[in-house]
């Protein structure tokens, strides 16, 4: 089998990708004269065709602020049978590479922090960075991914003429120092799931701070709700507190054998690369 990733411009192009996300997320899709006008006015879509079907999208339109023109990544989407195989990764980059021919610098968009799978991708796959945090973003959401939990959301900014240069490398060996500047860590329950265990450590000197959240959030939503608003609530004090005193959220690191992905904080002004992860 064999995946080509194609823009997405016609209206028949455009209703098979409303289909899919009807399939993805269980509510009304985008209407139509919505994605068209976006797409015929300085909006990206692009779709991930796996042997001619549709398995996957990415749906982007023009955003402005402070005087910036910026691309605002909306809304991706890939069928349940085809996740898992990086073709979300290849329609991120798909996507900056239209957007640099377009001539646009720096793409933005919103994820839930707490989903370990986008976290991953756009911070430590994409070298996208976490710069605010939105409380409830989108309201209530009642969808099959979302269910009920308040939509609170990292904005992301991935600067497409940037490179990361870093003054610092981190591969896994020093992340494993690192532990130390963790400040918010996963406890084991006698059930095996993990809860919030936050940690008060001296910020002032800490070349990076290190915060985790389960890698399975899903799960442990479906099987315990209230522990699931509890992440919820744990990470929205953090991360609002963190941003605000000049972190960002500058990586992603993926602990297998803790079940837990530790997201990787740095001061503003600083730059990172990280190498050598084992997956």
């Amino acid at each position: 089998m064999s995946l080509s990733l194609q823009i997405i411009e016609t209206i028949e192009q455009l209703k098979e990708m409303a289909k899919l996300e009807e399939e993805i997320w269980k509510t009304a899709p985008v209407p139509l004269h919505q994605t068209l006008t976006a797409a015929k006015n300085g909006g990206i879509v692009i779709g991930a065709y796996m042997d001619g079907k549709l398995v996957g999208f990415v749906y982007s339109f023009p955003g402005f602020r402070n005087g910036e023109v910026y691309l605002c990544s909306h809304m991706m989407g890939i069928d349940a049978s085809f996740r898992d195989r990086g073709i979300g990764c290849r329609l991120k980059r798909k996507q900056a590479e239209e957007a640099r021919r377009r001539g646009y610098r720096v793409i933005r968009w919103t994820y839930d922090p707490l989903q370990s799978r986008n976290g991953y991708l756009n911070l430590a796959k994409l070298g996208a960075v976490g710069v605010e945090y939105v409380e409830n973003c989108y309201g209530e959401m009642n969808d099959a991914l979302n269910g009920q939990l308040p939509s609170d959301r990292f904005i992301v900014e991935w600067r497409l003429d940037e490179r990361p240069t870093g003054e610092r490398s981190l591969a896994k060996a020093d992340l494993l120092k690192a532990r130390s500047l963790t400040v918010l860590e996963a406890g084991q329950r006698a059930d095996g799931l993990l809860q919030p265990v936050p940690r008060d450590i001296d910020e002032t000197a800490a070349p990076l701070l290190l915060a985790a959240v389960p890698l399975d959030f899903p799960q442990l939503k479906e099987r315990d709700f209230a522990l699931a608003l509890e992440w919820r609530l744990a990470t929205r004090a953090l991360f609002q507190r963190l941003l605000t005193e000049g972190w960002i959220a500058a990586g992603a690191w993926r602990c297998l054998e803790e079940g837990v992905l530790y997201y990787i904080w740095k001061r503003r002004s600083e730059r990172w690369q990280q190498k050598g992860e084992e997956e």
